[in-house]
């Protein structure tokens, strides 16, 4: 009895030390599933931004082109210029269907954060719910057909075949034994994803940029015209249109911070891949505050 004494406290000592080990790599993966949600939340705000940009855009541009209209000297009717002022917009640069897809893109990423989490939590918890395995199902489907667009055509066939990698773990997280060998297995592929998406913000963030110095010009246009007809009381015109362009035109968004935050999360995952028991890893905590940042910054200036 003696000599099974130490071996019994061994053996505790070692169950403890499982886990602990088990908990503090769910913490550390819960971490890294809250950066993946902010993250995420940033991007899509950017992208309803480049929606609301243009449909700011298109709204003045009429305005703009029925005030400047001309008036025929011998009908005395003015050129064609219409302008609906209770139409709502349908975005064409970027549409709602695009952006649906541009949602799912984003699914993709979160979908892969939750089976990680479902999957740090344990064999009895290693099934994501019925709703996230339909969603997973049919972006694989659309990933298949090449649904989704990249900023270079020559990419699109990439981007798809990392999407349907990724949703292949999502519907079979399962069968991984360790987080590690789950994040190594689909680390090219997220490093892909992101990839597509930083230059798309670099894209959409010229794209805004242009916008807003387009409406500035034409309100100098009109601040000029008033000056000609109104003298120093066009003054109170420069301020109505500096107010006026202060709550239009928004300040063009940090894309930079936000690509930060995707490489954070490239890196986290490969900080995942290479994890044993968890614990601090700093490329975690990096994630969450570079991913809360830049949630925080986007949607406030939504």
């Amino acid at each position: 009895m003696r000599l099974l004494q130490p071996i019994a406290v061994v053996g505790a000592a070692l169950s403890m030390f499982a886990c602990s080990g088990l908990t503090q790599m769910q913490d550390t993966v819960t971490k890294f599933d809250q950066g993946v949600h902010s993250a995420s939340a940033a991007q899509m705000s950017l992208f309803r931004q480049v929606q609301t940009a243009e449909c700011t855009r298109n709204f003045y541009n009429q305005a703009f082109s029925f005030a400047t209209a001309e008036k025929d000297p011998k009908t005395h009717e003015y050129s064609k210029a219409p302008l609906d002022l209770t139409a709502s917009c349908t975005p064409q640069e970027l549409t709602n269907a695009q952006l649906e897809i541009r949602q799912k893109l984003m699914d993709t990423i979160t979908l892969y954060a939750d089976a990680i989490q479902t999957l740090a939590n344990g064999s009895d918890d290693t099934n994501l719910s019925k709703n996230s395995q339909n969603l997973a199902s049919s972006i694989q489907g659309l990933a298949k057909q090449q649904s989704f667009t990249a900023v270079k055509a020559t990419n699109a066939a990439a981007l798809n075949a990392a999407v349907v990698t990724i949703t292949n773990l999502i519907l079979d997280h399962a069968k991984y034994k360790e987080i590690k060998d789950a994040a190594s297995s689909v680390q090219q592929e997220l490093t892909t994803i992101v990839a597509e998406l930083k230059a798309e913000n670099l894209s959409d963030a010229q794209g805004l940029a242009s916008k807003a110095d387009s409406l500035t010009n034409e309100f100098q246009s009109a601040l000029l015209a008033a000056r000609d007809e109104k003298g120093p009381a066009s003054f109170l015109d420069v301020v109505e249109v500096h107010i006026t362009l202060q709550s239009i035109v928004a300040a063009p968004p940090n894309v930079a911070q936000l690509n930060d935050t995707l490489d954070a999360l490239v890196a986290a995952n490969q900080a995942l891949a290479r994890a044993t028991n968890g614990g601090a890893i700093p490329e975690i905590s990096d994630l969450i505050s570079r991913a809360q940042q830049a949630a925080t910054l986007f949607n406030s200036s939504k």
